[in-house]
C-alpha cells in the first residue's frame, strides 16, 4: 500500500486526531510496514504516539486495523497499548503508546533471540475471548492448500501473530515487543515458533539451526513431527504460488526460506 504523509490526511481526520491527542509538535514518517497508508510518530506535548491508518474503502487494510484494535487489550503483555481508535474522514486510524526501541536482529548469533523466545512463550499463555475478531488460521489457507482436507492439522485455539518479520518485533528496554497484530489468528500453537523458524532462515540461519533456536518452546516440543512437516510444505507450496515473481526483496527471501525449510524437513526422512 502506498504511504502518505501526515499533511495528506484529510483535514477532518487530522483535526479529530488533534482533538483526541493534542496538536503534534512534530510528525515523523515511519518506513517499516506494508499494510498501512499512514504510519507516523506524532511528537506531542505530553509525549509520543505511533499513529497508523488506512482508507475505509481499502476494506482489507481497514479490517486488519479493526482486528488489531480488538486484539490489543488482550496482548498488552507483549505489545504497546492502544490509546485512540477512530473512523473519521473516510479513514480508520489507530494510535499506540510509543515505545523506544529498534528493529529486532534475527541474524545468527544475535543477542535478541532469547527475548523474542520469551515474548513467544508469553503469547502462548494469552487468551482472547471468543467474541474478539480473530481469524481462524486454517480458513486463511482454504483457497490455496494443495490438500485442503489436511488443514485441520493447523487448526486450534491458540493466539497466533502470523507476521513475525523483523519489522514487527521491537527490541526495547522491557524486552521484545510484538507489534502489528492485524493478521492475528486462532490456530495450532506450533505456528508461532514455526513462523519464527522461517524468518530466521530468511535472515541467514540454516534450517537446522533455526529449529534449534525454538526447540525449547513448549508448542514446538509438543508438536507432532508430521504436523510440522505439513506446515512447512503448506508454506512453501502456497508462497511459491503467491509470490512466483516477487518484486520485494523480503518476499523473495521468505519464499526461499520456506522452500529451504520444507526441503530440509523432507530430507530428514
Amino acid at each position: 500500500m502506498d504511504r502518505i504523509e501526515w499533511e495528506s490526511l484529510p483535514t477532518t481526520a487530522r483535526d479529530a486526531v488533534q482533538r483526541e491527542l493534542g496538536s503534534p509538535v512534530k510528525v515523523e514518517q515511519i518506513g517499516d510496514g506494508r499494510r498501512s497508508a499512514l504510519a507516523v510518530v506524532a511528537h506531542l506535548a505530553a509525549g509520543r504516539v505511533f499513529l497508523k491508518g488506512a482508507p475505509l474503502d481499502h476494506e482489507r487494510a481497514a479490517a486488519q486495523l479493526g482486528r488489531e484494535a480488538s486484539v490489543n487489550p488482550h496482548v498488552l503483555a507483549v505489545s504497546p497499548a492502544l490509546v485512540c481508535d477512530m473512523e473519521v474522514g473516510g479513514w480508520r486510524l489507530l494510535g499506540f503508546e510509543y515505545e523506544e526501541g529498534r528493529r529486532v536482529d534475527y541474524t545468527p548469533g544475535s543477542r535478541d533471540l532469547p527475548a523474542v523466545l520469551d515474548a513467544l512463550a508469553t503469547v502462548d499463555g494469552l487468551k482472547v475471548p471468543a467474541g474478539v475478531d480473530v481469524q481462524w488460521f486454517e480458513g486463511r489457507w482454504s483457497d490455496y492448500a494443495v490438500v485442503p482436507e489436511r488443514l485441520p492439522r493447523i487448526a486450534g485455539t491458540a493466539l497466533l501473530h502470523t507476521d513475525l518479520n523483523a519489522g514487527n518485533v521491537l527490541m526495547t528496554g522491557a524486552g521484545a515487543r510484538l507489534v502489528d497484530w492485524g493478521m492475528a489468528s486462532r490456530g495450532a500453537p506450533l505456528v508461532n515458533p514455526a513462523d519464527l523458524v522461517v524468518n530466521l532462515i530468511a535472515c541467514g540461519h540454516t534450517p537446522k539451526d533455526a529449529e534449534a533456536v525454538v526447540c525449547d518452546l513448549a508448542p514446538w516440543r509438543h508438536a507432532a513431527p508430521e504436523v510440522v512437516d505439513y506446515y512447512a510444505r503448506l508454506l512453501a507450496t502456497t508462497w511459491l504460488e503467491a509470490f512466483w515473481t516477487p518484486t520485494h526483496p523480503w518476499a523473495r527471501a521468505v519464499v526461499d526460506a520456506a522452500v529451504r525449510w520444507a526441503m530440509y524437513r523432507r530430507d530428514r526422512h
